[in-house]
């Protein structure tokens, strides 16, 4: 009897000293050390791979039909895109914006793009074809039906001792608030 009052203690106690992070408050956590017991703090931001694998998940879930990752989209004759993830079907989808500053800012996830703050365009690519010569695809404003993900607002800390996980934002925290930000975007697109 002991026994199954120490599990349900500690599982009560775990839960109610475990952090449970949202898109709301997971920035309040970003570089504190006061309870780390590992020698350095890492930050890492999510990656196209993993984006789009969640982002296509996460469409199929919704009801979403024809769901591919890494389409070349043609915007007009002049200009194209790559998608991460796109439905062909519902012509709607998701580019991938590989950029972030030295240091995560919570007022970044009320910004387009950070390429759009810095450049004006939400859009650049750059293409080389076989010979070497290279053009720019430069787009000031991304269609109503592409959704930008921003590298820059997705981010998990580490160290070297496993116990710090109980502190910090993790790789599996950060792929949550993703999820959690991405059915709110994919809520209003039409099937």
């Amino acid at each position: 009897m002991k026994l199954i009052y120490s599990i349900i203690f500690v599982s009560f106690t775990s839960l109610l000293f475990s952090q449970k992070f949202n898109s709301e408050n997971y920035y309040e956590n970003y570089g504190k050390k006061e309870k780390l017991q590992g020698k350095r703090l890492a930050t890492a931001w999510l990656n196209e791979i993993d984006a789009a694998q969640i982002l296509s998940e996460e469409m199929k879930n919704a009801g979403f039909e024809w769901v591919r990752e890494f389409r070349i989209i043609k915007v007009n004759e002049n200009e194209h895109i790559l998608a991460i993830c796109y439905s062909e079907k519902s012509k709607v989808g998701f580019v991938y914006e590989p950029t972030h500053g030295a240091f995560p800012k919570k007022q970044n996830r009320e910004l387009k793009s950070l390429l759009k703050r810095n450049s004006g365009n939400d859009y650049s690519e750059k293409i080389v074809d076989l010979n070497g010569n290279s053009q720019f695809i430069k787009i000031k404003d991304m269609p109503d039906n592409i959704f930008i993900i921003k590298e820059d607002i997705y981010w998990f800390q580490f160290t070297d001792n496993k116990d710090d996980d109980k502190y910090l934002v993790t790789k599996n925290d950060m792929l949550e608030i993703f999820r959690e930000d991405i059915r709110k975007v994919i809520a209003k697109f039409k099937k």
